[in-house]
This record gives C-alpha cells, structure tokens and sequence, in this order.
C-alpha cells in the first residue's frame, strides 16, 4: 500500500512538471520575451505541486539538505532534487524576493525590478556555445548568490551603468570617467528622447526622432549606441535595456521618465543573498526562479 501511494506520488509530480513545462512555454510561444500572464493560472500551478509531494523524503523526495552538494544545474534536471527545490524555493521567493518582485513574479513598478517570468535576462549567461545568450539555472544562480551592483566582487553591472547625462546626478566614478561636462544640451536629450519613443512603438514627433536618431548613433555626442547598440536591442554583457520593448524599461517608458532616464542615469542594485540564505536556499529559489522563467534554458 505505501509503495502504491508513492508511486501515484510519483505519477501526480510528472504530470504536474510536465503541465508546468508546457504552461511556461505556452507563455513564451503566445508573448515573446514579454510574457502578460496573469497570475492566477501560477498560483494554482503552485498549489497542485505542493499538494502533490509526499509528506516523507526517501526515493522520490529529496530532503533540502541534499540541495547543498550538488551543481544547481544537476538539481534542475533531476526529478527528485527538482521537486524539492521548487517547493522551498517558493517558500525562499515569498520571504525574500516577492517584495520588489512581486508575488506573482511580474516585477514592481516602484521597486524597478524586473519581470520573472519571461525569456529576457539582463546580463550574460556562462554558456560558451552561446556566447552567453542561452541561460541556465546556474545563472539565475549566480545572480541571486552575487546581486546586481551589490558590492560584491562578483556582482552583474560592475562594468557599466546608466550614466548621468547632466553632471549635477554624475556619480563619482562616472564623473572621474567621463567629466564634469554636459554630453547633450536640454533640446538634444528630447529628441533622443523622441527617438527612443519611436524604436519603441510609441506615438513620437518625427522630425525630433529624426534628430535624436543621429546623437542616438554619434560617438562624440549621445554614444548611446555604444551601450544599447545599433539596433538598441542592448547588451546582454552589460545589462543593458532593450529599447525597442517599452515593457522592459524598469523606470517607466513615458516622454517624461525617459528624459529623467537620461538626465539622472540609472543605478539599479540587486543585493547579494550569499552568507544571508542558506546555500540549499539560493540553490532552490534559483531552480524555482528558472522553471518559472521559460523552463530548461532560456533563450534570447
């Protein structure tokens, strides 16, 4: 009888990853990279998985202290491993990351945290067939484990930001680097400003999009390309935003915020969880974190 039960145990959780594997691509088939799912259709997802776990670890149910020696990408193909650290990781999500990102993993617009749940990462993978554009749970991984400009030797972001195009919100590194001096004139940061609307599939005055075009691609003046690049589809080395996707702008993607964009710069800080979750912690909520963003591997 109790090997009956863990079987049908056994039998309910490959249905259920299945169901879910087959819910996050259908997500990504129907939105691109910019998933609009609602979260009701999460949350009923969650709660079938974790009624579906039996209630001892053994052969088809890990303990979360098993999470801690194994590679992160090894947990997110076995099945065993797999089920336990999405069902902590949940727990790990809800506790320490639901604030900024939201609870149903779609971002805060006052946090300035990004969407979860689609295909788009904001910095390079590891993987070197891909040149870092496949993602793997031992990515979303590191990201947890170092921070995004958290001060961390091994934080995202170290290498660039957002940098202040008016002096007076230069930070000091930017102003060592760069100068004191204005790059763009008030007139010339609206039209790129219009030119971004554009890209963006925004309703943007022509002729300033025309101009703003030009500073837009010129070294020795916007240069923004040299960050979002020609096509403005960003780098994913740098982090940086992908302009022609108004969902993606994590400060707001209006004429208004788009010129404070430029104006201030932007500085967005993830902070490091190593040493203040547990190593099976950030192992799991990185699996959890990965399943929910597109699966097996992200592509981009």
């Amino acid at each position: 009888m109790k090997s009956q039960q863990k079987w049908r145990a056994l039998s309910f959780n490959c249905k259920t990853e299945l169901a879910a594997i087959a819910f996050a691509s259908a997500i990504l088939a129907a939105c691109g990279q910019g998933g609009t799912a609602g979260s009701a259709p999460t949350k009923a997802a969650d709660a079938a998985q974790s009624a579906a776990l039996p209630e001892e670890y053994g052969e088809f149910y890990a303990s979360p202290d098993e999470l801690v020696a194994p590679p992160v990408n090894e947990i997110a193909r076995s099945m065993r491993l797999n089920a336990t650290a999405k069902t902590l990781g949940l727990e790990v999500y809800n506790k320490n990351c639901a604030s900024c990102h939201g609870a149903d993993m779609k971002g805060s617009t006052e946090q300035h945290a990004p969407d979860l749940t689609d295909g788009f990462w904001r910095f390079s993978g590891d993987d070197l067939d891909s040149g870092g554009a496949t993602l793997f749970a031992s990515d979303v991984e590191w990201t947890v484990r170092y921070g995004v400009r958290s001060g961390h030797r091994n934080q995202h972001g170290s290498e660039a930001d957002m940098v202040a195009f008016d002096p007076q919100y230069r930070n000091k590194e930017d102003t060592e680097e760069y100068g004191a001096g204005r790059f763009l004139t008030d007139d010339q940061i609206a039209d790129v400003a219009e030119y971004v609307l554009k890209i963006s599939g925004q309703d943007a005055d022509a002729a300033k999009a025309a101009r703003g075009d030009v500073l837009f691609h010129d070294g020795d003046t916007g240069n923004c390309f040299d960050c979002h690049g020609d096509d403005a589809l960003g780098d994913l080395s740098l982090g940086s935003t992908n302009l022609t996707r108004k969902n993606l702008y994590l400060y707001g993607s209006d004429r208004q915020s788009i010129v404070e964009s430029i104006n201030r710069g932007r500085h967005g800080v993830m902070p490091a969880f190593e040493g203040k979750l547990k190593p099976e912690e950030i192992k799991a909520v990185s699996v959890y974190v990965f399943s929910r963003a597109g699966g097996r591997q992200i592509q981009r």
